[in-house]
């Protein structure tokens, strides 16, 4: 079960909308990591193996996860509101999508306790954590799953029709500086 975290994305700063949807892939990645890996250790002690792929994508969800949200509440959200070009409906779905990010916020809160408690022990993981482990990840899943399906089908193009060169300049600089990183790359 290889687990690459700080893999090249597919597409860089220049193309910040691309790099939204690139870390869509990445969310959905680490989610079903996290899924098989459950699956793959139920009943049983975690190994070298299993700890390792639930530590990394802790330490994505942790991290690069955040910056997922930031560069869209702060960066992509305002921008397509401030242009004037979005519809009511468009609107509404933002203030929606807001509201979406602090319900994944807690069922990854919720995950990521279990999770601790499953890598601090040498057992497994109790049945009934278990089973409320399963309960919100399939949640989460789900989440997800329409949360992307909203911000891919309908806000990122509405974004890429809406937003001048400029602004998607000057995006994709927010979100290259919300990762600490200077000039090109």
């Amino acid at each position: 079960m290889t687990v690459r975290i700080n893999a090249k994305p597919l597409a860089g700063f220049d193309r910040p909308i691309d790099m939204l949807i690139d870390c869509h892939r990445r969310i959905e990645h680490f989610l079903d990591v996290i899924v098989r890996v459950v699956e793959r250790y139920a009943g049983q002690p975690l190994d070298a193996e299993g700890r390792r792929a639930l530590a990394a994508a802790q330490q994505y969800f942790a991290t690069s996860a955040p910056k997922h949200t930031a560069d869209k509440e702060q960066s992509l959200f305002p921008r397509l509101q401030s242009v004037g070009a979005i519809t009511v409906e468009t609107n509404e779905m933002l203030e929606q999508l807001r509201q979406v990010h602090h319900i994944s916020d807690e069922l990854h809160g919720r995950i990521d306790t279990l999770l601790q408690q499953w890598l601090a022990t040498e057992e497994s993981l109790p049945d009934d954590l278990l089973a409320m482990l399963r309960t919100d990840l399939a949640a989460l899943k789900d989440h997800y799953a329409a949360h992307i399906s909203v911000e891919e089908e309908q806000i990122f193009p509405s974004a890429a029709k809406a937003l001048s060169a400029s602004q998607l300049r000057e995006m994709g600089t927010e979100m290259r500086s919300r990762r600490g990183l200077d000039g090109e790359g």
